[in-house]
């Protein structure tokens, strides 16, 4: 199974960058996973910018993804749910598993529409920090899955 993570980001961020890095190569010990960071578009019309990154999204999409865009209209997940989602998708995938996280401005009604939206949370996190703690969740719903104790410490 291979899992991706799509974000949009415009700045370096090193520390989140190397926290990152150790949990990628934890999951990569259970599934493939790849971590594409795409640029944020910087447009004056959030509107355009929208509509540019989400195109910048969608083409790296493809047509055996299933695809889960972090948005705060997205359903709101405990670890253990999250977790639970992780092996309903799995038990289903012909290819990737694809999180997105979008831009400033989020995504098109029409990538919402066509995809599954998920919430990290109530709280609203910068770009980084979000990728941080999707990335950290992914690994913890395959520890949850996998009845590893990285759950409970």
């Amino acid at each position: 199974m291979s899992i991706a993570v799509i974000v949009i980001e415009n700045k370096v961020d090193k520390d989140i960058d190397a926290l990152c890095a150790k949990f990628l190569k934890r999951i990569n010990g259970y599934h493939k996973i790849e971590l594409i960071k795409l640029p944020a578009a910087r447009l004056r019309d959030p509107l355009a910018q929208k509509a540019k990154e989400s195109e910048t999204i969608m083409a790296q999409f493809k047509p055996t993804d299933t695809v889960l865009l972090c948005d705060e209209l997205g359903k709101e997940y405990t670890s253990v749910g999250f977790a639970t989602l992780l092996e309903q998708e799995f038990s289903q995938l012909r290819g990737r598993l694809v999180f997105v996280i979008g831009g400033a401005y989020g995504f098109t009604d029409e990538l919402k529409k066509s995809n599954t939206l998920i919430r990290l949370s109530k709280f609203v996190f910068p770009h980084h920090l979000a990728r941080l703690v999707l990335i950290e969740q992914i690994y913890r719903g395959l520890c949850i899955q996998r009845n590893m104790p990285y759950h409970h410490e």
